[in-house]
């Protein structure tokens, strides 16, 4: 299982579990590009997998066009 979490006032804060890494990834890049918030997939060991940024999303969307 795969946890997402957003920074809120310098802690973070669990929203909702994934089964898959991929669908946690995905979910978690979709929510940063609504809201505009830090995200992070953390793992069940609670090791980091990814941190995402709106910075790093708008890099992304743009750069493949």
């Amino acid at each position: 299982m795969y946890t997402i979490e957003h920074l809120s006032d310098e802690s973070w804060t669990p929203e909702v579990t994934r089964e898959t890494e991929f669908k946690a990834f995905v979910d978690a890049r979709t929510k940063c590009m609504a809201t505009g918030r830090i995200y992070r997939v953390v793992d069940d060991k609670h090791n980091v997998r990814y941190t995402i940024t709106l910075d790093a999303c708008k890099k992304q969307l743009f750069s493949n066009h």
